[in-house]
């Protein structure tokens, strides 16, 4: 049986959860979109993996695939996404970013880093080393947490 975590070990890994979260909803709240954030998680997959298909996305973000249809449906009536026939396999359709769905993730985008970018000139030169020091191993936090979700669902 693996060792059980300290308290300050558990009381590390909340404050790490709320204090990723809270930033997560602040950046996205200045993000200016009204897209949900499944939307916006979707889109881009679909940018980086697309063209896909319905079933492949939802499994990716974890969505049933009812739910993913939908969400496709309503990316689609905004514009931002559109169907394409798979030219290997004429029943299935593929799902890929329009070009109204690359300029709003690249105006998103440069909002929020635009935003990132004044708050760390805030900080001061030690914070600012800290930060740099963190990003590399929260970016391994990221990598691990990948990682295993591909194992879990894999099992």
């Amino acid at each position: 049986m693996p060792n059980q975590p300290t308290e300050d070990e558990l009381q590390e890994a909340v404050e790490l959860r709320v204090t990723v979260t809270r930033l997560y909803r602040m950046l996205r709240s200045k993000s200016r979109t009204t897209l949900t954030a499944s939307q916006v998680s979707a889109l881009i997959r679909i940018e980086e993996e697309g063209p896909l298909r319905l079933s492949y996305l939802a499994e990716r973000e974890g969505i049933a695939a009812p739910r993913m249809s939908k969400l496709v449906d309503s990316l689609c009536e905004e514009g931002l996404i559109e169907r394409i026939p798979d030219v290997t396999d004429g029943r299935a359709n593929l799902i890929k970013l329009d070009d109204q769905g690359q300029v709003l993730l690249e105006e998103v985008r440069s909002r929020v880093t635009s935003l990132l970018r004044d708050v760390l000139a805030q900080l001061s030169d030690s914070d600012y080393e800290k930060v740099q020091v963190a990003l590399p191993v929260l970016q391994q936090v990221v990598e691990i947490i990948r990682r295993d979700s591909c194992t879990t669902s894999a099992e």
